[in-house]
Protein backbone atom coordinates (compact mmCIF):
# COMPACT_ATOMS: atom_id res chain seq x y z
CA UNK A 1 0.00 0.00 0.00
CA UNK A 2 2.86 2.38 0.76
CA UNK A 3 4.19 1.88 -2.77
CA UNK A 4 0.76 2.76 -4.21
CA UNK A 5 0.72 6.04 -2.33
CA UNK A 6 4.26 6.85 -3.51
CA UNK A 7 3.21 6.23 -7.13
CA UNK A 8 0.08 8.33 -6.76
CA UNK A 9 2.12 11.08 -5.13
CA UNK A 10 4.46 11.17 -8.12
CA UNK A 11 1.53 11.36 -10.53
CA UNK A 12 -0.01 14.18 -8.53
CA UNK A 13 3.20 16.19 -8.94
CA UNK A 14 2.93 16.41 -12.72
CA UNK A 15 3.94 13.02 -14.08
CA UNK A 16 1.16 13.13 -16.71
CA UNK A 17 3.75 14.74 -18.98
CA UNK A 18 1.46 17.54 -20.20
CA UNK A 19 1.70 21.31 -20.19
CA UNK A 20 -0.17 23.03 -17.36
CA UNK A 21 -3.62 24.34 -18.28
CA UNK A 22 -3.77 28.09 -18.85
CA UNK A 23 -6.65 30.48 -19.60
CA UNK A 24 -5.33 30.71 -23.17
CA UNK A 25 -4.94 26.95 -23.69
CA UNK A 26 -6.16 26.06 -27.17
CA UNK A 27 -9.57 24.43 -27.47
CA UNK A 28 -9.21 20.75 -28.33
CA UNK A 29 -5.86 20.35 -26.59
CA UNK A 30 -4.90 18.34 -23.51
CA UNK A 31 -3.29 19.81 -20.42
CA UNK A 32 -2.97 19.06 -16.73
CA UNK A 33 -4.56 21.01 -13.93
CA UNK A 34 -4.78 20.82 -10.17
CA UNK A 35 -7.99 19.03 -9.24
CA UNK A 36 -8.53 21.67 -6.55
CA UNK A 37 -8.96 24.22 -9.36
CA UNK A 38 -11.75 22.32 -11.10
CA UNK A 39 -15.27 23.64 -10.48
CA UNK A 40 -18.12 21.07 -10.48
CA UNK A 41 -21.06 21.60 -12.82
CA UNK A 42 -23.32 19.20 -10.93
CA UNK A 43 -24.48 19.26 -7.34
CA UNK A 44 -23.63 15.75 -6.16
CA UNK A 45 -22.13 12.33 -6.89
CA UNK A 46 -22.93 8.68 -6.23
CA UNK A 47 -20.43 7.99 -3.43
CA UNK A 48 -20.73 4.19 -3.61
CA UNK A 49 -19.76 4.34 -7.27
CA UNK A 50 -16.86 6.69 -6.50
CA UNK A 51 -15.62 4.33 -3.79
CA UNK A 52 -15.59 1.42 -6.25
CA UNK A 53 -13.65 3.46 -8.83
CA UNK A 54 -11.17 4.55 -6.15
CA UNK A 55 -10.54 0.92 -5.22
CA UNK A 56 -9.78 0.09 -8.85
CA UNK A 57 -7.42 3.06 -9.20
CA UNK A 58 -5.56 2.17 -6.02
CA UNK A 59 -4.82 -1.27 -7.47
CA UNK A 60 -2.99 0.13 -10.52
CA UNK A 61 0.74 0.79 -10.70
CA UNK A 62 2.06 4.00 -12.28
CA UNK A 63 2.20 2.63 -15.82
CA UNK A 64 -1.28 1.09 -15.76
CA UNK A 65 -2.81 4.17 -14.16
CA UNK A 66 -1.24 6.38 -16.83
CA UNK A 67 -2.54 4.09 -19.60
CA UNK A 68 -6.00 4.05 -18.01
CA UNK A 69 -6.20 7.83 -17.77
CA UNK A 70 -5.18 8.25 -21.42
CA UNK A 71 -8.41 6.45 -22.34
CA UNK A 72 -10.59 8.64 -20.11
CA UNK A 73 -11.45 12.07 -21.44
CA UNK A 74 -12.04 14.58 -18.66
CA UNK A 75 -13.60 17.57 -20.45
CA UNK A 76 -13.35 21.11 -19.12
CA UNK A 77 -14.65 24.50 -20.21
CA UNK A 78 -12.58 27.62 -19.60
CA UNK A 79 -14.75 30.43 -18.22
CA UNK A 80 -14.40 34.15 -19.01
CA UNK A 81 -12.52 34.64 -15.73
CA UNK A 82 -10.06 31.85 -16.60
CA UNK A 83 -11.65 29.31 -14.27
CA UNK A 84 -11.87 25.62 -15.21
CA UNK A 85 -15.30 24.00 -15.16
CA UNK A 86 -15.53 20.22 -15.19
CA UNK A 87 -18.41 19.14 -17.44
CA UNK A 88 -18.13 15.35 -17.11
CA UNK A 89 -16.22 12.63 -15.22
CA UNK A 90 -17.02 14.07 -11.80
CA UNK A 91 -17.00 10.56 -10.37
CA UNK A 92 -13.62 9.67 -11.84
CA UNK A 93 -12.12 12.99 -10.77
CA UNK A 94 -13.49 12.57 -7.25
CA UNK A 95 -12.06 9.04 -7.13
CA UNK A 96 -8.65 10.39 -8.18
CA UNK A 97 -8.84 13.01 -5.43
CA UNK A 98 -10.02 10.44 -2.90
CA UNK A 99 -7.10 8.18 -3.80
CA UNK A 100 -4.51 10.90 -3.36
CA UNK A 101 -3.98 12.16 -6.92
CA UNK A 102 -3.93 15.95 -6.98
CA UNK A 103 -3.63 16.73 -10.71
CA UNK A 104 -5.76 15.54 -13.62
CA UNK A 105 -5.21 15.10 -17.34
CA UNK A 106 -8.02 17.14 -18.97
CA UNK A 107 -9.18 18.17 -22.43
CA UNK A 108 -10.31 21.74 -23.09
CA UNK A 109 -13.54 21.45 -25.10
CA UNK A 110 -14.53 25.14 -25.10
CA UNK A 111 -13.56 28.60 -23.98
CA UNK A 112 -16.48 30.94 -23.28
CA UNK A 113 -15.94 34.69 -23.48
CA UNK A 114 -19.20 36.35 -22.40
CA UNK A 115 -19.66 36.32 -18.63
CA UNK A 116 -23.30 37.40 -18.96
CA UNK A 117 -24.13 34.44 -21.20
CA UNK A 118 -21.89 31.91 -19.47
CA UNK A 119 -24.52 29.85 -17.66
CA UNK A 120 -27.06 29.94 -20.46
CA UNK A 121 -24.36 28.68 -22.83
CA UNK A 122 -23.33 26.01 -20.35
CA UNK A 123 -26.90 24.72 -20.07
CA UNK A 124 -27.66 24.99 -23.79
CA UNK A 125 -24.62 22.82 -24.50
CA UNK A 126 -25.52 20.29 -21.78
CA UNK A 127 -22.38 21.28 -19.86
CA UNK A 128 -24.10 21.90 -16.52
CA UNK A 129 -26.82 20.18 -14.47
CA UNK A 130 -28.50 22.82 -12.33
CA UNK A 131 -30.82 20.54 -10.36
CA UNK A 132 -30.60 18.89 -6.98
CA UNK A 133 -30.94 15.18 -6.24
CA UNK A 134 -34.71 15.30 -6.57
CA UNK A 135 -34.67 17.20 -9.84
CA UNK A 136 -35.48 20.61 -8.36
CA UNK A 137 -33.77 23.61 -10.03
CA UNK A 138 -30.82 25.24 -8.26
CA UNK A 139 -28.82 28.38 -8.93
CA UNK A 140 -25.19 28.21 -10.11
CA UNK A 141 -24.06 29.67 -6.78
CA UNK A 142 -25.51 26.60 -5.06
CA UNK A 143 -23.07 24.25 -6.79
CA UNK A 144 -20.26 22.98 -4.53
CA UNK A 145 -17.12 25.02 -5.07
CA UNK A 146 -14.70 22.10 -5.37
CA UNK A 147 -14.56 18.42 -6.19
CA UNK A 148 -13.96 17.33 -2.61
CA UNK A 149 -17.17 19.03 -1.45
CA UNK A 150 -19.64 17.11 -3.64
CA UNK A 151 -22.28 15.41 -1.43
CA UNK A 152 -23.58 11.89 -1.90
CA UNK A 153 -26.62 11.36 -4.13
CA UNK A 154 -27.36 7.64 -3.55
CA UNK A 155 -29.77 7.38 -6.48
CA UNK A 156 -27.02 8.66 -8.78
CA UNK A 157 -25.08 5.51 -7.87
CA UNK A 158 -28.13 3.45 -8.75
CA UNK A 159 -28.51 5.22 -12.11
CA UNK A 160 -24.82 4.76 -12.89
CA UNK A 161 -24.97 1.04 -12.23
CA UNK A 162 -28.15 0.80 -14.30
CA UNK A 163 -26.38 2.44 -17.22
CA UNK A 164 -23.35 0.16 -16.83
CA UNK A 165 -25.70 -2.83 -17.00
CA UNK A 166 -27.14 -1.60 -20.32
CA UNK A 167 -30.61 -0.51 -19.19
CA UNK A 168 -30.25 2.93 -20.78
CA UNK A 169 -27.77 4.42 -23.19
CA UNK A 170 -25.91 7.70 -23.06
CA UNK A 171 -25.10 9.87 -26.05
CA UNK A 172 -21.44 10.84 -25.68
CA UNK A 173 -22.27 14.46 -26.51
CA UNK A 174 -24.98 14.78 -23.85
CA UNK A 175 -23.77 14.79 -20.27
CA UNK A 176 -25.75 14.31 -17.04
CA UNK A 177 -28.22 11.78 -18.48
CA UNK A 178 -27.75 9.72 -15.32
CA UNK A 179 -29.18 12.51 -13.19
CA UNK A 180 -32.48 12.47 -15.06
CA UNK A 181 -32.69 8.74 -14.38
CA UNK A 182 -31.59 9.16 -10.76
CA UNK A 183 -34.36 11.61 -9.87
CA UNK A 184 -36.94 9.50 -11.74
CA UNK A 185 -35.84 6.32 -9.96
CA UNK A 186 -36.04 8.12 -6.62
CA UNK A 187 -39.61 9.20 -7.34
CA UNK A 188 -40.62 5.71 -8.47
CA UNK A 189 -38.96 4.06 -5.46
CA UNK A 190 -40.30 6.67 -3.01
CA UNK A 191 -36.75 7.68 -2.07
CA UNK A 192 -36.16 4.54 -0.03
CA UNK A 193 -32.59 4.45 1.33
CA UNK A 194 -29.88 3.13 -1.00
CA UNK A 195 -26.95 1.64 0.92
CA UNK A 196 -24.13 -0.78 0.27
CA UNK A 197 -26.12 -3.47 2.05
CA UNK A 198 -29.30 -3.15 -0.02
CA UNK A 199 -27.72 -2.01 -3.30
CA UNK A 200 -28.22 -5.33 -5.09
CA UNK A 201 -31.93 -5.45 -4.25
CA UNK A 202 -32.45 -1.78 -5.16
CA UNK A 203 -30.67 -2.32 -8.49
CA UNK A 204 -32.92 -5.26 -9.35
CA UNK A 205 -35.94 -3.07 -8.70
CA UNK A 206 -34.42 -0.29 -10.84
CA UNK A 207 -33.85 -2.72 -13.70
CA UNK A 208 -37.50 -3.71 -13.69
CA UNK A 209 -38.59 -0.08 -13.68
CA UNK A 210 -36.18 0.88 -16.49
CA UNK A 211 -37.93 -1.42 -18.97
CA UNK A 212 -41.46 -0.20 -18.30
CA UNK A 213 -43.43 2.24 -20.44
CA UNK A 214 -43.29 4.69 -17.53
CA UNK A 215 -39.61 5.30 -18.38
CA UNK A 216 -40.20 5.95 -22.09
CA UNK A 217 -39.70 9.73 -21.87
CA UNK A 218 -36.28 9.44 -20.22
CA UNK A 219 -33.13 9.99 -22.33
CA UNK A 220 -31.52 6.78 -23.53
CA UNK A 221 -34.69 4.67 -23.24
CA UNK A 222 -34.84 1.82 -23.97
CA UNK A 223 -31.41 0.38 -23.28
CA UNK A 224 -30.10 -2.72 -25.02
CA UNK A 225 -31.13 -4.93 -22.09
CA UNK A 226 -34.70 -3.72 -22.32
CA UNK A 227 -34.76 -4.09 -26.12
CA UNK A 228 -33.60 -7.69 -25.84
CA UNK A 229 -36.14 -8.57 -23.17
CA UNK A 230 -39.00 -6.36 -24.23
CA UNK A 231 -40.83 -3.93 -21.85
Amino acid sequence: MKLVWVILGLLSQGAWGLEPCRPETRVGSWCQVAIAKLHPTQAGIGQLQVDETARKLAGKDEQRLDAYMKKKEIPVVIAPDGGYWLVDRHHLTTALWQTGVREARVKVIARLQDEHQFWSQMQNNHWAWLKDERGRPIMPRQLPGRIGALPDYPYRTLAGLLQDAGYFQKNKQVYFVEFAWASWLGQQMQWLPVTRENLTARLQQAKRLACTQAARDLPGYPGKQCRSKGP
